[in-house]
């Protein structure tokens, strides 16, 4: 998952909600949930369920009986992430006639979060491959560091950076274009 993105629709944790007997989910967290606090949460009383690592880049909700996927939030670090934080977080708020361009950041993650459509266009930076992710109700993007991105917002959106580093923005382009030559790699 290092070096990716994560989109968790809104109508999938709906439909978690709606399937499962608890009303709380954790998608992302430090740690899985081990088998002797899951023990003990059942024998509580609480509709806990197992956990298993998410690989994949949009997260679907588990039916009963199934573990729920869970992505560490160590997938989006890179063991210098806190490097130059100035604070554990920066929180903004944007909407559709908010100003995007092509960037990534080095040092953090950008949490998107809205409940109107968002759509990203995303590659790592040592990758060429461009890909896009569409949330048409909404949801949240999860961005990694050093992950060229441009988000299309809809409406109201909260964006969370983590941790706070100052001047972490980089610009880059998503696609990357070159130049025709005539085999020789001379250009024509």
């Amino acid at each position: 998952m290092n070096g990716k993105i994560l989109a968790i629709p809104k109508s999938e944790v709906a439909t978690h909600f709606a399937m499962n007997g608890r009303y709380d989910l954790k998608v992302v967290a430090p740690e899985m949930l081990g088998p002797a606090l899951l023990q003990k949460l059942c024998s509580e009383g609480r509709k806990a369920k197992p956990e298993e690592r998410f690989e994949g880049h949009v997260w679907r909700h588990a039916a009963p009986g199934e573990a729920n996927p869970l992505c560490l939030s160590s997938d989006f670090t890179d063991g210098e992430t806190a490097t130059g934080t100035a604070g554990p977080f920066a929180l903004s708020f944007a909407n559709e006639r908010a100003e995007q361009d092509e960037h990534y950041h080095e040092h953090h993650a950008e949490i998107y979060v809205s409940d109107q459509p968002i759509t990203a266009r995303f590659r790592n930076v040592e990758s060429e491959q461009v890909e896009e992710i569409a949330l048409p109700d909404g949801g949240v993007l999860a961005v990694s560091a050093n992950v060229i991105h441009k988000v299309s917002l809809s409406g109201f959106t909260v964006i969370i950076e983590l941790p706070a580093v100052a001047g972490d923005k980089k610009k880059a382009p998503l696609s990357l274009v070159r130049s025709p030559d005539n085999g020789t790699g001379d250009c024509v």
